[in-house]
């Protein structure tokens, strides 16, 4: 395998994998924005029907809302959702670019990447590898298989990993 080769299937597999890290933080960050939202209804719930005192429920509002402003869920969530589809379309049309177009285009796009979310790192690489085909059904090894806090990451998001060992 020739250099450019190389470089074109290590750019074709970072592709890969910040479609799948954006797809995975855009899932994390809208759900984190619906919990919020739900226990917020939820405590407004319990002070109109007497469950709990004005004060306790309005301690764990401000709680609820200050957590909200600072980690700015439902931003980050669009902002990921956008990125997710514009690696989506360099991806799918990899192979109608030049691969110094692709470059560029990837980071420009790298450079509007969100914070990062460490427990979804590792199964974006899965994903990304069970999307170019690099399992261990075609002769590729993973080094390691998900940690617990990953695991407990994907159940939140509602994804399914592909990538079998």
């Amino acid at each position: 395998m020739d250099n450019r080769e190389q470089t074109a299937q290590h750019l074709k597999f970072s592709i890969a994998y910040s479609f799948w890290y954006e797809n995975f933080m855009y899932k994390f960050f809208d759900r984190l924005d619906k919990l919020t939202a739900l226990i917020l209804m939820l405590v407004a719930i319990c002070t109109v029907a007497g469950l709990c005192s004005a004060i306790i429920s309005g301690l764990i509002i401000t709680v609820v809302v200050f957590f909200q402003l600072t980690t700015k869920a439902g931003v980050k969530s669009q902002a990921a959702k956008t990125l997710s589809r514009e690696y989506e379309a360099l991806y799918s049309h990899f192979d109608d670019y030049d691969i110094e177009e692709v470059k560029a285009k990837f980071l420009e796009f790298e450079k509007k990447d969100n914070d990062e979310v460490d427990a979804l790192a590792h199964p974006a690489r899965l994903a990304a590898l069970a999307m170019l085909g690099m399992t261990s059904a075609n002769g590729y090894a993973e080094e390691r298989n998900l940690s617990p806090t990953e695991r407990l990451a994907l159940l939140f998001i509602g994804k399914r990993l592909e990538y079998k060992h």
